[in-house]
């Protein structure tokens, strides 16, 4: 009886799932930092676009402020296009502005990201970018990897001039 006992007990043990401790606002907001400044600030600094989108899961959704909705096929579409005619990132910074950490376990972040672009024109000249946007990054942490799966525009500014 007690090896059957102990048999039960193991398989039960084995099958249930693993119990980790939520993150803090504080943990998690590391996290993410971590991403920004890595993985995000690289892929425009660098002018690699696979290092933002490999944080995007098949199931990423995302509101414009206008409205509109795509999901990750139309952001894996998008996002590398505006590399083609860009010539540098002259300032890329993300301010974390509030982090909670949801029952779930999915973080959700309000973000507000300044980019300066330049841009080279189709006559040839070049052009700036000025970019404020603020967002709600909801991030999952998906088998030790993190996952943005929703990414909603709560404003955004656009300024372009030519470069003097």
């Amino acid at each position: 009886m007690t090896r059957t006992m102990s048999l039960l007990l193991l398989t039960a043990l084995s099958v249930a799932p693993a119990q980790t401790a939520p993150l803090t606002e504080a943990q998690a907001r590391a996290a993410l930092d971590g991403i920004y400044k890595g993985d995000y600030r690289a892929a425009f600094v660098d002018r690699r676009p696979e290092l933002f989108l490999r944080h995007i899961p098949d199931d990423f959704q995302s509101t414009s402020v206008e409205g509109n909705r795509f999901d990750a096929a139309a952001l894996r579409q998008f996002f590398p296009q505006q590399f083609q005619n860009m010539v540098r990132t002259v300032e890329h910074n993300v301010t974390i502005e509030d982090v909670d950490v949801l029952a779930d376990g999915t973080v959700s972040a309000i973000v507000t990201l300044h980019t300066l672009i330049e841009f080279r024109g189709a006559g040839g000249r070049n052009y700036l970018v000025n970019t404020i946007g603020t967002y709600r990054d909801d991030w999952q942490n998906r088998g030790g990897t993190w996952f943005e799966v929703r990414g909603d525009q709560l404003r955004n500014q656009v300024t372009t001039a030519l470069r003097p």
